[in-house]
């Protein structure tokens, strides 16, 4: 009985279609061309981030569906089945439910088959950002379709909607203001997740004890025909949402590197070239470039004798090594490398072979006269007089003037302010542009 219940719901309301509808937006969300297949992980997450969106409007749905009976004036008719309350609403609750979820899972299906055929390394860790979207999705809709009964007017669905998006907006910026764990309890938000770390444990099992809590909530009050029972359903939300605060670790602990993905992969000879396992498949297109790279940086004092893959953000400062040169890599949607200057050698001499630091992110006026120096000595080093056309205008005048104070001096105080340059560098100071030109 209850299985014809259930095939009845399916196909008489357009639930099954939400669920096609929801995964044309989630495979959508995670499409980028410029993004190569084999970025497994990143993928993923891309998928995830949707939740954002998505959330709200499967909320939405639910509390639509929700409201039904109210609306037909068949509530107090279903009220006297014979069957119990949590078991009467099963079929209509397990059709929405299951299609939504079932709709947002199966977004992610075109993702994971580009990246079977494209990744060199499969994380371990992907299942658990797909689990728990799809977790987070069923709660919203159980929990939709119990204050869709609870609260029957025609407003409740879009004002849930409403609602859902301004809080998703606001634990987006107590993530970015604040430690506190309590961002973590948004559908979508994974701490500091990238293409090339893992969803720490107690992140998942805090989130999953938050989505079942909600959607236990969700069902009870769907189920629920009396006052008692509806403030009762109350219950497993609060107990959820206590457990998941004191389970869930600091935003910024929810996510770290994964090891296996992380881990370098070498090209054969010498130098040393390295890259993370995830991008492996660049090697071969790195080495040539990264080796002329070390042979012209070889005129330096104490020369950095090897080019090795950084993964961290952009910008950020790391502990540099002086015998390595810190590259960072990010590979196109059609399989080559991805670099900011005309050739990968340049890439890798820009700042004398270091790493890009010395300001904050957003800090656009510091990070000019960092460029310039940086862009000055990797053409002095390539045996450039002058910075080429596809430079940023903003620091090309300085790129030239930087390198036209250079070669007017003798060939060893040139040397020596490149190799200064490379010190301060390595040290991530802000002044790189006066040390160059001693200004």
């Amino acid at each position: 009985m209850t299985g014809r219940i259930l095939f009845v719901e399916l196909r008489r309301t357009a639930v099954v279609w939400f669920g096609v509808g929801l995964a044309i937006v989630a495979a959508w969300s995670a499409t980028d061309p410029e993004r190569w297949d084999g970025y497994w992980m990143a993928g993923v997450l891309a998928h995830h981030s949707a939740l954002d969106l998505i959330w709200p409007l499967v909320l939405a749905v639910g509390a639509t569906y929700g409201r039904r009976d109210q609306a037909s004036r068949m509530a107090e008719l279903v009220a006297t089945s014979a069957r119990p309350g949590l078991v009467r609403v099963a079929p209509r609750a397990v059709a929405v439910v299951g299609c939504l979820a079932g709709g947002y899972t199966g977004g992610v299906i075109e993702v994971l088959a580009r990246a079977v055929l494209a990744a060199d390394h499969q994380p371990t860790g992907w299942v658990w950002p797909v689990l728990l979207g799809a977790a987070s999705v069923a709660a919203a809709g159980l929990l939709g379709l119990g204050l869709g009964r609870l609260l029957p007017s025609r407003l409740t669905a879009p004002l849930l909607a409403v609602g859902a998006l301004a809080v998703v907006v606001g634990l987006h910026l107590l993530a970015e203001s604040t430690g506190s764990r309590v961002p973590l309890l948004g559908p979508a938000f994974l701490g500091p997740a990238d293409g090339y770390s893992t969803i720490d444990g107690r992140a998942v099992v805090g989130k999953l004890v938050w989505f079942v809590a909600l959607a236990a909530t969700g069902w009870a009050l769907y189920a629920a025909a009396t006052r008692r029972s509806r403030l009762l359903a109350v219950l497993p939300g609060v107990v959820g949402l206590l457990v998941a605060l004191i389970v869930l670790p600091p935003v910024d602990e929810a996510a770290h590197p994964d090891l296996q993905a992380t881990g370098l992969v070498c090209a054969d000879g010498t130098p040393r070239v390295c890259v993370s396992r995830v991008d492996a498949s660049a090697l071969p297109e790195l080495v040539g470039p990264a080796r002329r790279a070390l042979t012209l940086l070889a005129k330096l004092p104490d020369p950095p004798t090897a080019v090795v893959q950084q993964v961290s953000p952009h910008g950020t400062a790391i502990a540099q090594r002086r015998d390595t040169v810190h590259f960072e890599l990010l590979i196109y949607g059609d399989g080559t490398i991805a670099s900011g200057l005309p050739t990968l050698e340049a890439e890798i001499l820009d700042g004398a072979g270091t790493w890009a630091c010395g300001a904050a992110l957003d800090d656009v006026d510091g990070w000019e006269p960092i460029q310039a120096a940086r862009a000055a000595a990797g053409l002095w080093l390539q045996g450039r007089d002058a910075a080429p056309d596809e430079f940023w205008h903003p620091v090309q005048g300085m790129v030239e003037e930087a390198l036209a104070t250079l070669r007017s001096l003798p060939a060893d105080e040139q040397l020596a302010r490149v190799a200064a340059l490379r010190q301060a560098a390595l040290d991530c100071r802000p002044d790189l542009y006066e040390v160059l030109t001693a200004t």
